[in-house]
């Protein structure tokens, strides 16, 4: 009866962990090669198609079933524990290419030891009634699948981390292991168990004590420069690396700005806007929580108001008590004027009742199925309908040449929705020939650029605002279809744009 209880507590444990390795696959694998769709629906497959192989080769191990199952469990604690780990250490040193490949062999390995444990148990159970061990032992698999699916993004990547959740689960393996080697009949095998299960949880003890040195380190290398910050939040990885006078905020890996030339883009975000509209008084800002927007919007004296609306908090809290941000965004998150609010820019326009002179998306690229819905037709709606009959809209819209097809897509776009669009770029040396779409309802009528004189800007001038409105000669509007919460084709856009340039971008 002890030996079934203890199977019933293995089944369970092993049913958490295997979900556990294939989420933080899944996560990992969506920072460092994007295309989150692909990733997750690629190692799901991967994960429940090896399985299916794992589980019809556990009928070769039913002579000795818990001799079998210790052994997947210190290898499983191995594999699974140091998969964070490797995917790092594969980042730095592998192509894109070579690291998917390599990610998924990684999961079916993974998949196909997690196929052996159930059926293994369930050859162990000293219960004549077959179907109802089966019975049991699946439904406290699937329990703890569950158990899994609720602490990974509520506790574990908030609070714990991937490299160390990959660590902890891993030691949980080897722990059920040791555990379950009670029960092996030969003592020179559980002695042997024993042993093998203390130095590996040694190993892992040992890399999570040294896990600040080995992220620090390795993150640097990625970056290229030391990092001054770094957060794991429910929503993503915020890094903050400072090189002498070069301060650069990073998203899930993907840079947000280099303080070296973030004016450019951000006087170009929201003095245009503002200069053919300068009765605007009400300002919403959707993203930047970083308050870069909002620093150049307060130069304009007869702001009322301007609300942030950013779904991380985190960003908020270092744009108002990170030193080195504080004084890039010289302390607009402290301004009275500033309202900051913690809701995602989706569901804020569904909900808010207060309408705006300029609404200003400042939000990430429409590289996952999670920020293509912000360049959809129906997002673009709903930022109409929070605008004054005057009103204007402006969004960033990414580069324009490399990824041109996306930009035309969201012109396109928003052409189904507003009555007057206007497209204008500037050159940021960080990140190309960037483009942004504005659109309105009444004419986008220029008006006096020799205002900007008023304005201390260390970038705009008339006449570089003037060029702003002409697109180069190789840079066409091309045919798109148009992006929908139904259809996000922008998301193919994006990505297939990237693809083509990937080979060039990416050092050999």
């Amino acid at each position: 009866m002890k030996k079934n209880i203890a199977i019933s507590i293995g089944v369970f444990i092993a049913g958490l962990c295997s979900i556990i390795y294939e989420l933080l696959i899944s996560t990992a694998a969506t920072y460092f090669l994007g295309d989150s769709v692909k990733q997750f629906s690629l190692t799901i497959g991967i994960y429940l198609f090896s399985m299916g192989i794992g589980a019809f080769v556990s009928k070769f191990s039913q002579r000795n079933p818990l001799n079998a199952f210790v052994s997947i469990e210190f290898l499983l604690g191995l594999i699974g524990g140091l998969s964070i780990p490797f995917m790092y250490f594969m980042f730095i040193r592998l192509s894109i290419s070579q690291m998917q490949w390599t990610t998924w062999f990684y999961i079916f390995v993974i998949g196909l030891l997690t196929g052996l444990e159930v059926p293994l148990l369930t050859f162990a159970v000293n219960n004549v009634n077959f179907k109802e061990s089966l019975s049991n032992i699946l439904s406290l698999d699937y329990i703890g699948g569950l158990i899994a699916t609720l602490i990974f993004p509520f506790i574990l990547l908030p609070f714990v981390g991937l490299f160390y959740s990959s660590l902890i689960f891993g030691a949980v393996n080897i722990l059920l292991g040791i555990f379950m080697s009670r029960y092996v009949e030969s003592k020179s095998s559980r002695n042997k168990y024993m042993l093998f299960g203390v130095v590996s949880i040694l190993l892992l003890g040992g890399l999570t004590y040294k896990g600040a040195d080995m992220l620090k380190i390795w993150e640097e290398k990625i970056y290229k420069a030391p990092i001054a910050v770094r957060e794991q939040t429910p929503y993503q990885h915020i890094v903050m690396t400072k090189k002498k006078d070069d301060i650069r905020l990073f998203l899930n890996r993907v840079i947000q700005f280099s303080s070296k030339d973030e004016h450019r883009y951000h006087e170009s975000l929201v003095h245009t806007p503002m200069l053919m509209h300068p009765e605007a008084k009400d300002i919403l800002i959707l993203g930047g929580g970083e308050n870069l927007a909002a620093r150049e919007m307060l130069k304009h004296q007869a702001i009322n108001k301007i609300d942030i609306v950013d779904l991380d908090s985190m960003v908020f809290h270092l744009a108002m008590y990170n030193h080195d941000l504080l004084k890039i965004n010289k302390a607009a998150s402290l301004h009275p004027k500033v309202n900051m609010i913690v809701e995602d820019a989706f569901n804020y326009l569904s909900t808010n009742a207060n309408q705006y002179d300029l609404i200003i998306s400042d939000l990430p690229d429409p590289n996952s199925e999670a920020t293509a819905k912000l360049y959809t037709k129906q997002f673009f709606e709903l930022a109409k309908n929070n605008l004054k009959e005057d009103g204007i809209f402006i969004t960033q819209s990414g580069e324009i040449y490399m990824s041109n097809a996306a930009f035309s897509c969201i012109v396109n776009t928003m052409k189904t929705v507003y009555e007057n669009v206007q497209p204008i770029h500037c050159y940021i040396p960080s990140f190309g020939d960037w483009g942004f779409v504005m659109g309105s309802k009444r004419d986008l009528v220029r008006t006096d650029l020799s205002q900007l004189d008023k304005i201390h800007t260390k970038f705009l001038t008339d006449k570089v605002m003037a060029n702003s409105f002409g697109l180069p000669k190789d840079v066409d509007i091309i045919d798109t279809k148009i992006n929908t919460l139904d259809n996000p084709i922008i998301l193919q856009y994006f990505l297939e744009d990237w693809e083509k340039w990937k080979a060039d971008l990416v050092p050999k």
